[in-house]
């Protein structure tokens, strides 16, 4: 393969093959080639050629997109992209576990990584819209992570399908399976809507092992009920009106789902299925998963990450872990100027309903919660570590935090680290971020 400046490429393996052409791995280390089926001389790959250098022109400074860099010109039309070491597609994710079962799950990185990963691509694609750009076609043979369990990088290829929102698109390119039910139709484009939709089911199976849409209905009928799913003529698994479609395989929900994510899944695929504009942002997303991600408790048993819960009991193994082991805290806003309001109490301490869970690995505050959209672009103010037998708070350079103790109406600003050894009966803390008349407060037992 020949580019525009001259330089020569010899492809080796398929990564992957789609309608408009296929992407390969070359010779040259993170350098990967999308080349199309058709000649040069027909009529769509020379709209496709104009389109890919179109995207070349796009906004997509910053985001972790595998953006065309060379134009392909002899002996067929394709682009050069470049891609960091150490990647593989997210489908590697989907496969392991339908080899290997839940084992497969646990041996590519459990819950937790999943949900860093949707936390990633959420947050590229939220970036990609905010700029009036739309992906197009979403699937797991795009989207390439970290190859490492113990890395979350996220990283969308195959982007000559990006398109400006405020154009109108007729673009129906889409993978099966991934495809919005207005686009399987054949109704509309490509759009932020549409690459929601493709997003949730990627979210769905990555959690669930079990598409969105393809219950015992479909797995057992013929290939008409599965069309008729996948244009969104059949109630999805969960459907909370009509259980026509539900599953019988799959990782149960409650184990791999949080409640803020379930609510987003309904959104999308109950009224979403048929009303585009009742589906879920990308920056819903990015939030609830922010909030998923810092409500996992470690398994000291299993090894496994499960969401918190009143037990501390593991969805996987049923183990009861000790609460000493985890610190539950629960943030509030100060706000005397709404002391008359709903909900205020007596210390003009405003509940919001957002939590984090502390375990082996160190978090950090910021001046907005996890599970807000905010909080992903917010500065931490400190952060927080246990030890055998004691809680540290290190607050960052600069910021000032304060540390209230038990009914103690006085404040103590935190200029180095605060060690809190254990004790046998816990007290209650609270932790201000900031001296605003209105500021962020995190509420603990230790």
């Amino acid at each position: 393969m020949e580019d525009e400046h001259g330089t020569m490429y010899r492809l080796t393996a398929s990564v992957s093959e789609g309608g408009q052409g296929k992407v390969c791995f070359t010779e040259s280390p993170g350098v990967l080639i999308k080349v199309s089926r058709l000649p040069p001389t027909n009529a769509h790959s020379a709209r496709w050629f104009d389109q890919v250098q179109h995207v070349k022109r796009l906004p997509l400074e910053g985001l972790k997109v595998a953006r065309p860099q060379a134009m392909i010109v002899r002996p067929h039309h394709g682009y050069v992209m470049e891609l960091m070491d150490g990647l593989e597609p997210l489908q590697h994710l989907l496969d392991a576990p339908l080899q290997k079962g839940m084992l497969g799950f646990l041996e590519t990185g459990g819950l937790s990584r999943r949900l860093r990963l949707l936390a990633g691509l959420a947050g590229t694609l939220a970036e990609l819209h905010g700029r009036g750009l739309a992906y197009g076609d979403l699937s797991p043979a795009n989207v390439f992570v970290s190859r490492s369990i113990e890395h979350s990088e996220v990283w969308l290829i195959d982007c000559d399908n990006i398109s400006v929102l405020s154009e109108a698109c007729i673009q129906s390119i889409y993978t099966p399976d991934y495809g919005a039910p207005e686009v399987v139709q054949g109704v509309s484009g490509i759009d932020s809507l549409t690459d929601a939709w493709s997003f949730a089911v990627i979210a769905y199976q990555l959690l669930r092992l079990q598409h969105p849409l393809k219950g015992d209905l479909v797995v057992d009928g013929d290939e008409e009920e599965e069309q008729r799913a996948l244009r969104g003529e059949l109630p999805w698994i969960d459907d909370l009106a009509d259980d026509c479609n539900r599953a019988s395989s799959g990782i149960p929900r409650d184990s791999v789902i949080s409640k803020r994510l379930n609510e987003l899944f309904q959104q999308c695929f109950g009224p979403g299925r048929t009303a585009p504009l009742e589906r879920p942002s990308m920056q819903q997303w990015r939030a609830a998963l922010d909030f998923a991600l810092h409500m996992l408790v470690q398994c000291n048993d299993c090894g496994s990450m499960f969401y918190f819960n009143r037990d501390w009991q593991c969805s996987f193994c049923d183990h009861v872990e000790a609460a000493e082991r985890h610190l539950l805290l629960r943030h509030c806003l100060l706000a005397p100027d709404l002391k008359d309001e709903p909900g205020i109490g007596e210390d003009y301490l405003l509940r919001t309903g957002f939590h984090q869970v502390l375990n082996g690995t160190a978090v950090q505050l910021r001046s907005s919660p996890p599970g807000t959209v905010t909080y992903a672009h917010c500065d931490p103010w400190c952060s927080l570590s246990l030890t055998d037998d004691a809680l540290c708070i290190d607050p960052v350079r600069g910021m000032k935090v304060f540390l209230q103790n038990g009914s103690s109406a006085s404040l103590r600003q935190l200029k180095r680290r605060e060690v809190i050894p254990v004790k046998h009966k816990r007290e209650h803390y609270a932790l201000h971020l900031g001296d605003d008349e209105r500021r962020h407060v995190w509420l603990f037992q230790w």
